[in-house]
């Protein structure tokens, strides 16, 4: 499907990496405070770190975003504005990327830290984070999409998907 511009294609309501956990003590509390993410702090198991989940169906869909030196709260994508001419997901293909069909929306490459994600019910570990690209809606407000990729075996093997994050300094 593509956006109505007929420029952007993308497959609704298949998620690609569907969250992503944070460790807490990354997160600024003037952040938590900010975005009100205390209901987003978890434990995994006893023992564990404080994490802070962020995930797409989320009532609110979040990001933690690095742009430039500065750590940002933004919206994860497109998910509930129909009247946005923004993709109406939170995934962008790094292939449509480079074939220039996002150039239109002017794309900034941010960094998305993570220590964990989430994909089709399996947590898996993440060194450095993911590429993003940020863009802005009508009304000039940030929007961070995903950048994926084709999925290498080992991924799709243990998260049963064919497309995979642009991870940062490394490949799984």
């Amino acid at each position: 499907i593509c956006d109505i511009q007929g420029k952007i294609c993308f497959e609704p309501h298949i998620p690609r990496l569907a969250g992503l956990a944070v460790e807490r003590r990354a997160i600024p509390n003037a952040l938590i405070e900010r975005y009100n993410l205390h209901d987003r702090i978890v434990k995994r198991k006893e023992g564990a770190d404080e994490e802070i989940h962020f995930l797409f169906r989320a009532k609110k869909a979040l990001l933690p975003v690095w742009i430039g030196n500065e750590l940002e709260i933004l919206e994860w994508g497109n998910r509930d504005n129909k009247l946005s001419k923004l993709p109406h997901t939170g995934w962008a293909r790094i292939e449509s990327i480079e074939k220039g069909l996002w150039q239109h929306l002017r794309p900034e490459e941010v960094e998305i830290p993570a220590a964990f994600g989430l994909e089709k019910g399996v947590w898996f570990q993440i060194n450095e984070g993911m590429k993003g690209i940020l863009v802005r809606d009508e009304k000039k407000l940030p929007h961070v999409y995903m950048l994926t990729q084709q999925a290498s075996h080992y991924y799709e093997v243990m998260t049963r998907h064919n497309r995979e994050p642009v991870f940062i300094g490394e490949s799984i």
